[in-house]
C-alpha cells in the first residue's frame, strides 16, 4: 500500500513539474494550448507516461505533438531540480483520447434518443 501512494505522490509531482514547464518555459509557438490530463509512472519510477490534450483540430494536435517530442529533453532537465528519486524518468508523451470518446458516446447516446422519440410519434 505504500509503494501505491508513493507512485501517486510522484505521479502528482509529475503532473504539475511538466504542467508548468509546458505552459511557462516552453516558448515554441507552435505548441497550443495543452493541458496535461494524467501521468502514470511506471512501479520502479524509470517510464512517465504523460497524457495531454490540445485545443484545436488535428492539425493542431499533429503540432504539438512534434513539439513536444523536440522539447522532451529540455521538459526533462527543467523538472531534474525538483525530482528526489534515484532516477529523472523517461517521459513519454500521448494524446489523452479519452476526452474525444466521450463526446462520441454522447452523440451516439443523442441520435438514439432523438430516433427513439421519431418512432414513437
Amino acid at each position: 500500500m505504500a509503494e501505491g501512494r508513493r507512485v501517486k505522490r510522484y505521479n502528482d509531482l509529475i503532473k504539475r513539474l511538466v504542467s508548468e514547464v509546458i505552459e511557462f518555459k516552453l516558448s515554441d509557438p507552435n505548441k497550443g494550448m495543452i493541458t496535461v490530463t494524467q501521468v502514470k509512472v511506471s512501479p520502479d519510477l524509470r517510464i512517465a507516461s504523460i497524457y495531454y490534450t490540445v485545443l484545436g483540430g488535428n492539425k493542431q494536435k499533429a503540432k504539438t505533438k512534434e513539439v513536444l517530442k523536440r522539447s522532451t529533453s529540455f521538459i526533462r532537465n527543467e523538472i531534474k531540480p525538483f525530482i528526489t528519486a534515484r532516477w529523472l524518468p523517461e517521459l513519454r508523451f500521448f494524446y489523452d483520447e479519452r476526452l474525444e470518446y466521450a463526446e462520441h458516446i454522447n452523440e451516439l447516446l443523442k441520435s438514439i434518443k432523438h430516433d427513439s422519440d421519431s418512432e414513437e410519434k
